[in-house]
């Protein structure tokens, strides 16, 4: 009978001590390593990765294209084009800083770029390179607004 209490008494203690045990909480990303994810989403031309990195109603803003897009249908079909025109292009995140929930980018844009100019007249296979500033805000370790800045004129330089 002693033995039975032993072992019952050993498996009580053992079973308090793995409900005793804290569990470790999840680790929390960078909003840095969020927009970098994002970044490196565009490109894989990875729909599916940008999909599940943006907020429900995320905004993607590139002001020299005069875009503005509103959640991932939007987005992705924005990228699509630029993979059209674009599809060897390189995002290339040269520094960035947060603060919060922002997170400010500089990168270099490099591509071969088949398409028209900014004058309407056909380019084939030109190569082209700029550097730009994103600015972004994430929340809940999704991407909720991002925003370009570019001179458009630079990459065709």
């Amino acid at each position: 009978m002693t033995t039975c209490s032993y072992a019952a008494g050993a498996l009580a203690d053992v079973s308090f001590l793995a409900c005793a045990v804290e569990k470790k909480p999840p680790v929390v990303e960078s909003g840095k390593a969020i927009v970098q994810a994002y970044v490196d989403a565009w490109n894989r031309h990875d729909s599916v990765a940008i999909d599940t990195l943006l907020a429900p109603n995320a905004v993607h803003e590139d002001f020299a294209q005069n875009f503005r897009g509103r959640g991932s249908a939007q987005i992705v079909k924005f990228m699509r084009q630029t993979v059209v025109t674009q599809p060897d292009f390189k995002w290339e995140v040269t520094n960035s800083i947060e603060e919060g929930r922002e997170v400010a980018l500089e990168w270099k844009w490099t591509a071969t770029y088949s398409g028209p100019d900014l004058r309407g007249n056909p380019i084939t296979n030109r190569r082209i390179s700029g550097r730009g500033a994103s600015f972004a805000e994430v929340e809940n370790r999704k991407v909720k607004r991002i925003t370009d800045y570019l001179d458009l004129t630079s990459l065709f330089r």
